[in-house]
């Protein structure tokens, strides 16, 4: 199980801090509020192989004005192999991307991290308002079909 707490690469840009006061005492204090998170529950299938390139799959979500935390959790990844049999314990590539035609885009130098599904295996970092997506890929030339399910808690 891992827990991974680190920024989502260029794709999520940090937000910026709270800027410092100009000269003098004003005696004005500011007052921030934290955004309201959600918290959705999305599947998908990663595919076996093909020719022997491995797949991914992504899922969509939107992060709301101003922007703010965002946590994934990978709590699902159950691999089906030909003969029937399932590993639940499979080990899958994660990662936060931006939507392109039919997939996942990630910032270069955005390596997905290696995780097996379980409370504990999530990543966060800080995003800006925007769509950004959840890539999960095969990172061990597995034999089956992979059916996932991510948490995403976000603004």
């Amino acid at each position: 199980m891992h827990h991974v707490k680190k920024g989502f690469t260029l794709a999520l840009l940090l937000t910026a801090g709270l800027a410092a006061a100009c000269g003098g005492n004003s005696g004005n204090t500011t007052s921030t509020t934290s955004p309201t998170l959600s918290q959705e529950t999305l599947s998908g299938t990663v595919a076996p192989p093909v020719a022997g390139v491995r797949q991914a799959a992504s899922v969509p979500f939107n992060v709301a004005s101003p922007g703010g935390s965002v946590q994934v959790t990978l709590t699902s990844a159950v691999e089906t192999h030909p003969d029937g049999t399932t590993n639940p314990n499979v080990v899958m590539g994660i990662a936060v991307g931006s939507p392109s035609a039919g997939g996942c885009t990630l910032a270069a130098g955005n390596v997905p991290i290696l995780m097996q599904s379980g409370a504990n295996s999530s990543i966060s970092g800080t995003a800006a308002a925007g769509v950004y997506c959840v890539q999960v890929s095969d990172v061990t030339n597995q034999l089956g079909t992979v059916a996932f399910t991510v948490v995403i808690q976000h603004p």
